[in-house]
Order: structure tokens, then C-alpha cells, then sequence
């Protein structure tokens, strides 16, 4: 039914994505589908342990694991129209008339290994979430992602972690206008795939407009 439906969308000229519901119907649906077949395709890859390295497999397997027409398309470190920030991983609709050319949903990509500063999944100069939070990435969205490349443990263990890292946050005082909010922020499942976790969380800007992140915890090991 999947193949079904991305095989028969063609453009007409008019926005393609015009809400989130149809972006989550098609782009989330298709991520859903095929990222269990990552893990296979990156270990044949020789099991690359660079993280950038890692999401440019990653995109390159989004563009070509699906035969057909498909009306959007990843595309590594997009730029924002503002600033001279890249995020890690974009989603662009197939469509000459949008305007800004902005991606329709944005990832960000962490390795969770024993030898990365795994806190950076949350906060800090790296830090993913963070980035959301400060409007440094999508600012122009209401919904974005995260892709965490699990090397050690499992998907349960970096899940619990990260909560407890928003949990501590969430009892600090504010650190340059980053406000956490506990158990409003944290991790929630929502799904499990073969060797991937799906979690939630529901996030507050610096500027108090909301932010939706699906997290996606993937088994590398």
C-alpha cells in the first residue's frame, strides 16, 4: 500500500505539504517503513563509526531504497534561511513553487557510543534538543526529528538516560533563556521497529511557540 501510494503522487503546481498531517502521512509513514532496513544496508557498508559519515548513508539510503516516483526528497546539512546554521538531515518537497525552498521536516543525528559526549543528545554546544529549543534549527516548524545511532546498551537504557539528563535540567534554573520542563519534555515511546525505538517529546522554545521532536533510536550494534 505504501509503495502504492508514493508511486502514484505527482505534482500539480500547488504547495504539496501544506500541514503537518501530510507531512506525518507521508514523509513519517516512509520514514517508518524502511528505516529497519538501515542497519542491514549500513553494515554492509562496512560499519562506518563517523557520525557524519553514518547520516550520509542514512540519506542515501532514504533516496534510494524506495523504486519510483517519490514527491519529496533527504538532503544532508540543509541551511537555514536565516544564520549560517545547518541541521543534519533535511526533508524537501519536490516542488519548484514553495517559497522559502525550506526543508518540510529537519533531524538531527547523535552517536550514543562510549567514546561521544552523549549528553550533547539534550544540551550543550552540540547539543541536538537544544538546538530545537533555541530556534537555531526549524524555527520555520512546528515538528521535527532526531536520529540516535545507539553503539553500546539499547534503545531502553539511552531513553531513561536522556530523560534523566531533561529531568536534572528541569530542576536547574534556566541557562540562557533554556527553560526545561520536566515530565512535559521528556521521552515517550510511541512505537518500536525492528532494531529501532520511536519516541516523542513535546518541547518549548525559547520563544514559548511548541515543538514536536519523534526521536528514533537506531541499533547499530
Amino acid at each position: 500500500m505504501l509503495r502504492e501510494q508514493f508511486t502514484s503522487c505527482t505534482t500539480t503546481g500547488t504547495s504539496l505539504f501544506a500541514s503537518w498531517e501530510e507531512v506525518e502521512q507521508n514523509v513519517v509513514s516512509f520514514v517508518d517503513c524502511y528505516l529497519p532496513e538501515f542497519t542491514a544496508f549500513y553494515k554492509l557498508q562496512e560499519s562506518p563509526t563517523g557520525e557524519n559519515r553514518i547520516t550520509d548513508l542514512l540519506s542515501f539510503h532514504f533516496n534510494t531504497c524506495h523504486q519510483g516516483y517519490l514527491p519529496f526528497f533527504f538532503d544532508k546539512n540543509p541551511t537555514q534561511e536565516k544564520g549560517h546554521r545547518e541541521s543534519d538531515l533535511g526533508v524537501f518537497a519536490k516542488d519548484r513553487d514553495m517559497k522559502p525552498a525550506l526543508p518540510i521536516l529537519e533531524f538531527e543525528a547523535k552517536k550514543l557510543s562510549p567514546t561521544s559526549n552523549n549528553h550533547e543528545y539534550v544540551y550543550g554546544k552540540r547539543g541536538g534538543m537544544e538546538r530545537f529549543k533555541r530556534n537555531q534549527h526549524s524555527p520555520h516548524l512546528s515538528h521535527c526529528g532526531m536520529f540516535g545511532y545507539v553503539f553500546c546498551n539499547d534503545s531502553n537504557y539511552w531513553s531513561g538516560q536522556i530523560n534523566s539528563w531533561i529531568a536534572s535540567l528541569a530542576n536547574q534554573s534556566p541557562i540562557e533563556g533554556i527553560d526545561w520542563r520536566g515530565d512535559e519534555e521528556l521521552l515517550h515511546p510511541v512505537g518500536s521497529i525492528c532494531k529501532v525505538a520511536k519516541l516523542v517529546s513535546r518541547n518549548k522554545r525559547v520563544n514559548q511557540s511548541d515543538i514536536t521532536i519523534l526521536h528514533y533510536l537506531i541499533d547499530l550494534q
